[in-house]
């Protein structure tokens, strides 16, 4: 019986060979494997000091797809590699230059250079540069392919289970969870770093938000318990629509006591807070249908106390006390939602 290694066969293609495909459009990432782009200057910059230098770089893994059939031109999906292409295409394409911060050797005669301004010894050595690329076979299925691309990063530290999550599922859940990143609040209320970005971290969060929608406060957020709701959703999930527009709404109520105040915005830019907000946006929708401004105001004193750490007493010291472990623990996220729903309430 043949295996997927019967539909794989290995070449070395250089770099012009690969930005080529990139520019003709038939390389495509598939973003069900990987994310968006997310390397950041610094690991493109030490990426093409390793080709200067004449070092290896990891393979890359491509899925051929369709055939052209009236040009030939075959199409194929990055499986992996794709930052590391879409490094290469963007130093060529003058998208940035050797920042010697960033540099091994930073006294080279490259520091500080765009493409353009290698010597041409080094611009050739860049397009003849060879990029070791297993080829998989169109008839391979892409169950196959989602098994291959686990099995290739769970024996490493590349990926976290959010990104895991998002190469073995393609349905409705992670399509619901990555429309909702769109929202102008996640960038407003700082909630979230570069690293968390690039990590996925913002969609793992996020899904936390739509399991308490969709399953109530009492529900785990393990990561067991995630990967369950991803599951149970994927193919089927007929309140897609209505859950999408409850979360924007809820998002609405949030960003009201995020603009009332710097002091605001900076307790709400922990996850913690947020979670616990967003939960109590949830009782104040469904009572009131928005926040009313006594809420704000509540809210504000409530911050205002909270950032007093030598007069933090009573509902305020117990609160800030469940807050330092985190969403995790389902007792204290009900015990903080029953907390800020009082103080917002009185």
């Amino acid at each position: 019986m043949a295996s997927i290694t019967d539909y794989i066969y290995i070449e070395r293609k250089d770099v012009k060979w690969l930005t080529d495909q990139i520019k003709n459009e038939l390389l495509h990432v598939d973003n069900t494997f990987q994310r968006q782009y997310i390397w950041t200057v610094k690991n493109q910059i030490r990426l093409i000091e390793t080709i200067l230098l004449g070092y290896a770089i990891p393979e890359i893994y491509l899925w051929e797809r369709d055939t052209e059939s009236e040009s030939g031109n075959t199409n194929f999906s990055v499986i992996d590699g794709q930052q590391r292409l879409g490094s290469i295409f963007n130093f060529i394409n003058g998208d940035f230059k050797l920042n010697g911060t960033y540099l091994d050797f930073r006294d080279a005669g490259y520091t500080g250079k765009t493409f353009t301004e290698l010597t041409e010894s080094e611009r050739n050595q860049i397009w003849k540069y060879p990029i070791s690329v297993r080829f998989i076979k169109d008839n391979v299925s892409r169950e196959d392919i989602v098994n291959m691309f686990l099995r290739l990063n769970s024996t490493t530290t590349t990926l976290n289970p959010q990104e895991l999550r998002n190469a073995e599922y393609s349905g409705l859940f992670l399509r619901l969870a990555n429309e909702l990143t769109e929202n102008p609040i996640w960038l407003e209320s700082s909630l979230f770093t570069g690293l968390d970005y690039r990590r996925m971290k913002d969609i793992e969060f996020i899904s936390s938000l739509l399991i308490f929608i969709r399953l109530g406060i009492e529900e785990e957020t393990t990561q067991k318990s995630i990967n369950k709701v991803y599951d149970t959703f994927n193919e089927e999930y007929p309140d897609y629509e209505e859950d999408k527009n409850l979360f924007e709404n809820l998002l609405s109520i949030v960003k009201k006591f995020l603009d009332a105040s710097d002091s605001n915005k900076k307790l709400i830019s922990r996850k913690v807070h947020f979670y616990t907000l967003f939960t109590v946006a949830y009782y104040l929708f469904q009572k009131y249908g928005d926040a009313q401004q006594k809420h704000i105001d509540n809210f504000n004193a409530f911050v205002e106390d909270y950032g007093d750490t030598e007069n933090r007493v009573g509902l305020i010291e117990e609160y800030f006390q469940l807050g330092q472990e985190g969403t995790q623990r389902k007792s204290n996220r009900m015990r903080r939602f029953e907390i800020l729903k009082e103080i917002l309430e009185k």
